[in-house]
């Protein structure tokens, strides 16, 4: 490309310039974000600078008019089945180097997944299929979930079309760009509440369960052990307020459990008071925390680990334990990796499906309780005790705006007392005195 001889900014992203040698006139260009390059135009008539700024604006409209080009061997040769398996193998590789997070790459997998069952259903198989309104009736072929589910799933196709489709050419950045072209879903403050808190008579209603009818409900080994671990991680995350997912990747070496004793007046000894701290490495918001568990969580993880220690003894003798090892991780899998979430989130529905003729509910929401209830039980049981609502944002690693938009409907009733006390028979502080030093 000759080199330019003269340029002057219009504004920013546009100017207007000539070149040394090999074209005549006046043009301007314009920077294209999404392109990554330049689109320039010969402004017609225009032989001097002045001629060039009063008329390089009719230039520049052409480039709205202008579509984008595209390869048009691509469109008729490749499938967006194909496009999407190619999608999720690069994304693959920014995981395996550290870029993305498997937990967001694995999201939007099945995110995909749904995509190409909605376009089966409207007939698109080729990426020069898709057109302004491919997307608009997306909300309304998933319907059955949540729509905070949905706005997830429209981000990650939105991502898929602008990021891959169209700087490999098969999609026009003049379609993918459109200001509808992703339907948006409106998120209110009824549609926030999916995993309601667990109430206090509900817990021990399902903690009793655990406890008893659901440890003891497999007659081989390997199922009670599954049922036993699953009890204990149900007590922790009630106790941590921790995500399941960053409950699931700690390792041995993020617990910390100490006994600093206390004084029981009935026994007139010190007794017992086992607490646990738990380090969490790999977190929602990629930032590490460290957690404070609350209630008998040291006690009751230390049962576990003993109980585990005695199953691998007699099961997997030649299974060892070190630092790295998940604190949950799967025995089939020498702990080297957990259990699938869905197949936890299936023992859930089992444990709430058998109680749930002796469950009240969560008054203030129509919803199931989830396994992510236990993070919300965790915040309205720490706020509802007193603790200040910066301290809870900090043990569960969230925002104070987070906590209150989306987890704090703590029922204020049971403060009543401390709401209501009226101070009966107390008598007026003193005036406070103030030293007069200059009289000492």
């Amino acid at each position: 490309m000759p080199a330019i001889k003269s340029s002057i900014t219009v504004e920013q992203g546009i100017s207007v310039f000539s070149y040394q040698t090999g074209k005549e006139g006046w043009y301007v260009r314009k920077w294209v974000k999404h392109e990554r390059r330049y689109r320039i135009k010969k402004i017609d008539g225009a032989t001097t600078q002045e001629e060039a700024l009063a008329n390089f604006y009719k230039a520049l409209v052409s480039f709205e008019q202008k579509p984008q080009r595209v390869n048009a061997k691509k469109l008729k040769h490749i499938t967006i089945g194909e496009l999407v398996l190619e999608f999720t193998k690069w994304e693959a590789q920014r995981v395996s180097a550290g870029l993305k997070n498997e937990r967001a790459h694995e999201r939007r997998r099945i995110s995909l997944k749904w995509m190409l069952a909605y376009l089966a259903v409207k007939h698109i198989e080729y990426p020069d299929q898709i057109d302004p309104t491919t997307w608009e009736d997306y909300p309304v072929f998933r319907m059955d979930v949540r729509k905070n589910t949905r706005k997830s799933e429209l981000k990650d196709i939105g991502v898929f079309c602008r990021h891959f489709l169209v700087p490999r050419g098969y999609l026009s950045n003049e379609i993918a760009m459109g200001r509808l072209f992703i339907p948006r879903v409106s998120v209110n403050e009824e549609d926030l509440d999916a995993n309601p808190a667990i109430t206090p008579h509900d817990y021990r209603v399902i903690n009793n369960h655990l406890r008893n009818h659901f440890v003891t409900g497999k007659n081989n080994k390997k199922g009670e052990y599954t049922r036993r671990m699953f009890y204990g991680l149900v007590h922790i995350l009630k106790n941590s307020g921790c995500r399941p997912s960053e409950l699931l990747a700690v390792r041995r070496k993020d617990i910390e459990i100490t006994n600093p004793k206390r004084w029981s007046e009935t026994l007139k000894d010190w007794v017992d008071d086992y607490k646990l701290k738990i380090h969490i490495r790999k977190s929602k918001t990629g930032k590490k925390r460290d957690v404070l568990c609350r209630s008998n969580a040291a006690e009751h993880l230390l049962e576990f680990m003993k109980y585990q220690r005695s199953y691998f003894d007699a099961y997997y003798p030649r299974l060892i334990t070190y630092p790295e090892t998940l604190l949950f991780g799967n025995p089939a899998q020498l702990l080297e990796r957990p259990y699938v979430y869905r197949y936890l989130d299936s023992l859930w529905e089992e444990v709430r499906g058998a109680v749930k003729s002796k469950l009240d509910g969560n008054r203030f929401s129509e919803r199931n309780y989830t396994l992510y209830s236990l993070r919300s039980t965790f915040i309205e049981d720490c706020i509802t005790d007193g603790l200040d609502v910066y301290l809870v944002a900090r043990l569960c690693g969230n925002s104070v705006d987070v906590i209150q938009k989306h987890y704090d409907r703590h029922d204020v009733l049971n403060r009543a007392e401390e709401v209501q006390a009226i101070p009966v028979g107390r008598k007026k502080r003193p005036r406070v005195e103030v030293i007069e030093i200059a009289d000492i």
